[in-house]
């Protein structure tokens, strides 16, 4: 056969979503960020209003796992979190379990102003989304929603 001929392989479609996946997402998550942060209120830091933004997604997460998701020490993370619960918009308990780790919960206040800045970024993306076709509209959900339940781990 010559190499005319060969046939020529079609991209596997995991492989054509991975790479989509990889370009993509990075670009997406620039932008909520920026979206989010200009929908912050005055007063608090990146670091503040992301530690509000982690607190609401994981109620009850521990100092430590703020750390990490922040990518700074303790000590740090320590700060920001006496600093939120002196404002009135954290409440740190400690783990009835281990005494050592400290739990943190986001206030009512804080809630509100998590929710506050999620309409606004939510609702300048809904505006931009808005120029796309319906169909692409109605399907979008639905496939973000498979890619992270096969993507993120739930164990």
């Amino acid at each position: 056969m010559s190499a005319a001929l060969k046939p020529v392989p079609h991209p596997d479609p995991a492989e054509v979503c991975a790479q989509a996946v990889l370009a993509h997402v990075p670009l997406l998550m620039r932008e909520i960020r920026s979206a989010m942060r200009q929908a912050a209120p005055e007063g608090l830091s990146v670091p503040q209003f992301r530690a509000l933004l982690f607190a609401q997604r994981e109620p009850g997460g521990t100092v430590g796992a703020l750390a990490t998701h922040l990518g700074v020490t303790l000590p740090t993370a320590s700060a920001a979190v006496a600093a939120l619960a002196e404002r009135g918009l954290l409440r740190v308990h400690a783990d009835p379990h281990d005494r050592r780790r400290r739990l943190i919960r986001l206030s009512a206040e804080g809630r509100r102003i998590v929710d506050a800045a999620w309409s606004r970024t939510a609702a300048g993306f809904a505006e931009r989304l808005s120029r796309l076709p319906a169909a692409q509209l109605h399907t979008t959900p639905q496939a973000l929603q498979a890619l992270a339940g096969a993507l993120i781990s739930r164990s």
